[in-house]
């Protein structure tokens, strides 16, 4: 949260400071043209606003929007380090109120900015997103001061940030991303396109004057071109044309082919992994750190994969693996309750999510083996990113149906459902920079990813990790 105190009793403004906009300093008079710039806005806090103006008679009721900003900040900082639900609720309602009261754009950059940091602590992160996208897109807040702001340290780990970025000025546009990966995973197919493109061109351009003078070589006459020569001529350029289009349209069609696996790359990183507590991180977040093994089957065969592993433990460990078990009958089910019962949704999804979570030995004595065995041990600081407490063997997938919906579609891509019976029970191996590097349909074979993945210190993993790919 952007704040800058101006005196116990003065006013406050917000405006661009030497962070960046956001910040409150001294308060500038109303613009005549506020109003028409805050009508987007007010739609989008509008329900918001009904939601948390609850009983409004014993409530804080401002005089304009500068004074809803000020009071709010102020509920803000005078509740810093023991701020309490109430007061955040209340800072929030009154930022809503605010964006409904004709604001300039520095009371609307900060009221909606600083109404995203509120909503963090409130663990709203899709509403808190989008104040923020909205401060930034359309109120001129510098992105730096969101990236770099305290209060939105547990926003920027999630997957609702992960998204925002790719809708604010300054950020990576999603198709933007998935071309950067697309040509890292070629780097030479640009070149190649410009060299052959070229070469093909001019190839064409000598087969059109070759061509008359073929015709003119066969009509003959007096200073005929030499017929021979011509028709050698004549079928070196055509030869030249027909291969560099072919070498074109292969690379162009690779292209395609890489930027569909790597869309479906990019989708797999939104999937989210379940740490306890209310942490959850994107699979994108554990990018350099794990190779994660999407084990995706009945619960029979999921254990028993697991177990396969452990002979391999050590070695797996210290290559990064991650198993990621998705158990289909679990998944079955609750899509089944939460058709029969909408409301039953986040219940359905705890409840599966429990029932994935090892037991005693669980899936193999290697999870026992790093369950913290005493309840002192504190779970890591929200905010922090991955930590390394955080890299576990088995990793719990949260939101499992979106897990299944992916492998499902993983399955079409790759050609593992065609005339098998054990189509159900497929293996997702990702490397490091979350490329795709294998899938397959039964038990993954941990001695060939052994032998195949080298461990994480050494060169081969710094200089060719995520190449090799074969879907």
């Amino acid at each position: 949260m952007q704040i800058a105190r101006t005196g116990r009793h003065g006013p406050g403004t917000v405006g661009q400071g030497r962070h960046g906009p956001g910040i409150v300093r001294a308060l500038r008079a109303m613009r005549p043209s506020a109003a028409a710039s805050c009508r987007w806005a007010n739609r989008l806090v509008s329900t918001h606003a009904t939601k948390t103006n609850m009983d409004t008679g014993s409530k804080y009721v401002p005089s304009s929007a500068r004074d809803a900003v000020e009071a709010a900040i102020k509920m803000q900082t005078d509740t810093e380090g023991g701020r309490t639900q109430e007061a955040i609720q209340e800072a929030i309602r009154l930022y809503a109120l605010a964006m409904t009261m004709s604001p300039s754009d520095d009371e609307a950059r900060s009221a909606m900015y600083n109404m995203g940091c509120a909503l963090v602590k409130q663990k709203q992160w899709e509403r808190a997103a989008e104040c923020v996208v909205t401060a930034i897109n359309r109120y001129q807040l510098r992105l730096s001061v969101a990236l770099e702001d305290n209060d939105l340290r547990e926003l920027r780990e999630r997957r609702e940030w992960v998204d925002a970025l790719m809708e604010v000025k300054g950020g990576l546009s999603r198709n933007a991303k998935i071309d950067m990966r697309a040509e890292a995973k070629a780097p030479f197919r640009l070149p190649r396109l410009v060299l052959f493109s070229s070469l093909g061109i001019g190839a064409f351009t000598g087969l059109f004057i070759i061509s008359a003078r073929l015709i003119a070589a066969i009509k003959g006459g007096e200073g005929a071109p030499d017929l021979q020569e011509s028709v050698q001529n004549f079928a070196i350029n055509s030869t030249a044309v027909v291969l560099l289009g072919w070498l074109v349209d292969r690379d162009l069609q690779s292209k395609q082919k890489v930027v569909r696996v790597t869309e479906r790359e990019e989708v797999l990183g939104r999937l989210q992994i379940e740490l306890g507590g209310t942490r959850q991180l994107p699979l994108l977040r554990f990018r350099g750190q794990i190779r994660p093994v999407i084990i995706s089957g009945s619960r029979d065969f999921v254990e028993k994969a697991v177990r396969a592993a452990n002979p391999f433990y050590e070695k797996l460990r210290a290559r990064g693996v991650s198993v990621v078990p998705v158990i289909v009958d679990e998944v079955e089910n609750a899509k089944k309750a939460i058709t029969e019962d909408p409301d039953a949704k986040i219940r359905a999804l705890k409840k599966e999510l429990q029932s994935q979570r090892p037991e005693g030995k669980g899936f193999g004595n290697k999870d026992a083996a790093e369950a913290p065995t005493s309840s002192s041990v504190a779970p890591p600081e929200p905010g922090l990113g991955v930590q390394e407490t955080d890299k576990k063997w088995r990793l719990v997938p949260y939101q499992v149906v979106e897990w299944k919906e992916w492998v499902d579609g993983q399955k079409e891509f790759a050609g593992l459902q065609k005339g098998a019976k054990d189509a159900v029970n497929t293996y997702v191996q990702v490397q490091l920079d979350g490329t795709v590097r294998t899938s397959g349909r039964g038990m993954p074979d941990w001695a060939k990813f052994v032998d195949d993945l080298p461990p994480l210190d050494s060169v081969r993993t710094t200089m060719m990790d995520g190449i090799g790919s074969d879907v």
